[in-house]
């Protein structure tokens, strides 16, 4: 008879949305090959240490997806390190990638140096991925085209859990229930840092088309005059006022000068199409 392990609740979830994903039409896919390996892996690993399929409490890892490729495997702090053992197997590091290819590169070390058992390492195998050294095989040959599949291992924790905050780390006053004011804001910046951003702007100027330099002084001299029109006493006026003034003033200069030009040509046409007429000029012939 073949026990079948009930699936972990992250990896139902996972599996449903996935499948839901693969239902629609046109399908989605968002796992990838390497996904489906880590899902077998995973697979193998729990039924290594649990044949029978004892349940959920006997089991030592669970995964999840999100939408992509990426893998979230869940384990127990004392099973994590063998854990990583048995993924490092086939998913092995780059060459000269321990700094890279995880966050905790001491812990990748020790990984790759602990044994893994022969048995479960066939049973891995037995899924269509060959482990990067075949120990138990005798060969001890490195599969060099399984190196790049997992670009990243990232070893992290859950935390420390739920705990109660003290009095001064929350935003409600516990004696009547009212917000706590907010905090100070920020000083002003003083002239220095602002001669200093200054100049770090004209530096920059330097490197910028001469259009763009000319707009952006057009817009700093419209908030200027807004500001000394409007007189704000609160805070600056925001970035939309440059914009809206920026806005207006070409606008005004784009009627301006089509309407001009529209209001000569037709003088123009007027001009030369109508010899002789009252706005025109008059033809005169000698004989």
């Amino acid at each position: 008879m073949t026990h079948h392990h009930p699936p972990p609740p992250p990896a139902q979830d996972s599996n449903q949305f996935h499948a839901t994903c693969l239902d629609t039409y046109p399908p989605i896919f968002y796992m990838n090959d390497t996904s489906k390996a880590i899902v077998q892996l995973v697979h193998v690993y729990n039924k290594y240490f649990d044949p029978e399929g004892g349940g959920l409490v006997k089991l030592r890892a669970a995964y999840t997806f999100d939408a992509g490729p990426n893998a979230v495997i869940f384990c127990r702090k004392e099973h994590q390190l063998h854990l990583l053992a048995f993924l490092l197997r086939y998913f092995p590091t780059p060459t000269g990638a321990s700094a890279t290819y995880s966050n905790k590169p001491e812990m990748l070390t020790e990984g790759a140096a602990m044994p893994v058992e022969e048995e479960l390492l066939r049973m891995g195998d037995a899924t269509g991925r060959v482990s990067a050294t075949n120990s138990h095989t005798g060969s001890g040959s490195t599969k060099q085209s399984l190196v790049g599949d997992v670009k990243m291992v990232y070893c992290t924790g859950v935390g420390d859990g739920p705990r109660v905050l003290g009095a001064d780390e929350g935003l409600v006053n516990l004696t009547d229930g009212t917000p706590k004011p907010m905090p100070p804001k920020p000083a002003p910046v003083s002239r220095d840092a602002s001669a200093s951003a200054a100049a770090e702007d004209e530096s920059q100027s330097q490197f910028k088309p001469v259009w763009v330099t000319s707009l952006e002084k057009t817009i700093k001299d419209n908030h200027r005059d807004m500001k000394e029109l409007i007189k704000p006493t609160g805070p600056s006026i925001p970035s939309t006022y440059q914009m809206i003034t920026g806005v207006i003033k070409f606008s005004a200069l784009y009627v301006a000068f089509y309407g001009g030009l529209g209001l000569f040509e037709m003088a123009f046409r007027n001009f030369v199409s109508r010899p002789g007429r009252r706005g025109g000029f008059t033809r005169t012939s000698t004989n």
